[in-house]
């Protein structure tokens, strides 16, 4: 039962990566909007395996830019510097505590190669998020906000390449 990490690039997308992807992001219940449409906003994916059961996504994906406004973050003064955005890490409940979005998150980066990375994450209700957001090199920055999908306090984390 060894994960079988997959990245793909965005030339490579197919509609099998797309049905994961979205089904996922539906079961994770923390995006809004079309999620068929959801992986067209990413530059790299990766779909994690086990037994070829597809068990977590994780992407990097254009930023969202409305997190560095003065209502969130507050530091719009940093929104031109950033283009990507790490997100869309989801692990199905029974394989959380795996170190799968952990690896995935290493993983995205690395492939990213060079230059700016944000991300955004739930502060209090997903430390082991902000845990592996700090291990790959990301700070928190400006101020904190409640999200409009599930009220948890957001924060906006930054990685200068």
């Amino acid at each position: 039962m060894k994960p079988i990490y997959q990245i793909i690039q965005a030339k490579n997308f197919n509609n099998k990566h797309q049905q994961i992807f979205s089904v996922m992001l539906k079961e994770q219940g923390k995006v809004r909007g079309d999620f068929e449409t959801k992986i067209y906003r990413c530059k790299i994916i990766c779909i994690t395996h086990i037994d070829n059961i597809p068990v977590a996504i994780g992407a990097i994906k254009q930023k969202t830019p409305s997190d560095f406004n003065p209502e969130k973050a507050n530091l719009p003064q940093l929104s031109n510097q950033f283009e990507w955005e790490l997100g869309y890490l989801y692990t199905r409940k029974n394989f959380e505590g795996q170190g799968i979005a952990s690896s995935m998150a290493k993983l995205l980066v690395q492939n990213y190669g060079q230059g700016n990375l944000m991300a955004s994450t739930e502060i209090k209700t997903n430390p082991a998020m902000v845990h592996i957001l700090e291990k790959n090199g990301f700070n928190l920055y400006g101020k904190t906000w409640k999200s409009n999908i599930h009220n948890n306090e957001l924060g906006l984390f930054l990685k200068f390449g």
